[in-house]
């Protein structure tokens, strides 16, 4: 009995080690280059998905919320004349929706005034009960306490508005706006909280006080311009699309962060655009080293390829022979770059990455100092998918190179 002859494809998986093998040391070299590209964007991938998670998050938990509810128009041209007809059925809804982080606020315009000067504010007001389930201005106070229960013409600003107003903890402050009719109000207001975070937005141009206490004095009780909403960033389209359906009999508008404040999401989207620029340069640096290794062996296994042409192996075998080498280069890089990526997202994502060494307070641009890289699976699945079609297509050129050796002048080479 004769053994049993090797077949095509082992032939070339083997011809294909061999040579990748016999250069062990320009293999290896082709094959860190992608590693290190592919572990780079893994990390700047997952670094950029924290940052950008840090940063939406505080922003949202400074004070805006995921989602906030006003009587159509409101957010554009705010007026007290706009408030919501019937918050009882919006926050009927949104219990029975399942939504239990949600507070009812109070808002308008108006100046502050101390001794000295006076500065234009917003004035908020909000729910002490409920406040807290849906932002974290509480955390953003350094100098006195949040508003409690109970509180009655008690005052919240922020560090630029109480210094250029040179007021301090205890002092009285004078706040000036409109009722619901137009008639000018003021009131003698005691501040209790001095915003210290540096947030943009949070630092000057807001004065909060109690919803109660609002209410009285530019004589609405019982009525609200706003819900906010505090929901995970997974559900916020799909609790925008449900509170529609439910609420559209009122003239309400209905609004994630996004939308009232769409520069945001432009920055994020632009960040993005940068990093599939690196990876467009990554791609190129990968498909160069590779494509530079597999010519260089082509053109120094000439004379092996017209061997083969010559003793029977078809134009077709010999390409497979070549993007066989290219593919095992581009396996072994992945799973290099894969495994190196992932042990580094690991540790930076334990330990953190101090942003403040390098930028100083990172607080105005509502990031934390402290950013932890998180690795998302989708953007993970298509570098590394890209990462690998680019070692194939780098083996293309030397493959078609390859099969249009002539057998005789290809022996006669070198």
């Amino acid at each position: 009995m004769h053994a049993s002859r090797p077949s095509i494809n082992q032939i070339t998986l083997a011809v294909a080690l061999r040579n990748l093998l016999g250069h062990l040391p320009r293999t290896l070299l082709t094959v860190g280059a992608i590693a290190v590209g592919l572990a780079s964007l893994i990390f700047l991938w997952s670094f950029n998905e924290g940052l950008h998670r840090n940063m939406l998050g505080n922003f949202q938990q400074a004070i805006i919320g995921s989602i906030q509810i006003h009587h159509q128009g409101y957010f554009q041209q705010p007026e007290l004349s706009d408030y919501i007809r019937n918050p009882e059925k919006v926050a009927e809804t949104l219990e029975t929706s399942g939504i239990e982080n949600h507070s009812q606020r109070l808002e308008s315009f108006g100046l502050v005034a101390s001794d000295e000067t006076t500065e234009g504010v917003m004035l908020i007001g909000m729910d002490p009960n409920t406040e807290t389930r849906v932002t974290e201005l509480e955390k953003r106070i350094g100098i006195g306490r949040f508003l409690q229960p109970g509180d009655s013409y008690t005052l919240i600003l922020g560090a630029t508005t109480a210094n250029n107003l040179n007021v301090r903890l205890g002092d009285e402050v004078i706040v000036v706006g409109y009722d619901r009719y137009g008639v000018m109000v003021a009131e003698s207001f005691t501040l209790i909280g001095i915003i210290t975070s540096g947030e943009m937005g949070l630092d000057r141009g807001m004065a909060i006080t109690s919803l109660e206490t609002l209410q009285e004095m530019v004589d609405m009780p019982g009525q609200v311009t706003t819900f906010v909403i505090n929901l995970p960033e997974k559900n916020i389209d799909k609790a925008v699309k449900q509170l529609n359906e439910q609420l559209h009999e009122q003239p309400l508008e209905i609004m994630p962060w996004y939308v009232m404040f769409p520069v945001m999401k432009e920055w994020v989207t632009l960040h993005n655009g940068f990093l599939y620029l690196f990876i467009g340069v990554v791609l190129f640096i990968v498909i160069a080293s590779e494509l530079n290794t597999l010519l260089l062996s082509m053109l120094e296994r000439t004379r092996e390829f017209g061997v083969f042409m010559a003793i029977g192996t078809t134009r077709q075998e010999v390409a497979a022979l070549l993007i066989t080498e290219a593919l095992f280069i581009g396996i072994l890089g992945t799973l290099s770059g894969t495994l190196l990526g992932l042990i580094t997202v690991f540790i930076t994502g334990i330990t953190g990455i101090d942003l403040s060494i390098l930028l100083g307070s990172t607080s105005r641009f509502y990031v934390d100092p402290l950013v932890y890289p998180q690795l998302e699976l989708g953007r993970l699945g298509i570098t590394i998918s890209a990462i690998l079609i680019a070692s194939m297509v780098a083996g293309l050129y030397p493959a078609w190179r390859a099969s249009q050796l002539q057998p005789a002048e290809a022996i006669r080479y070198g």
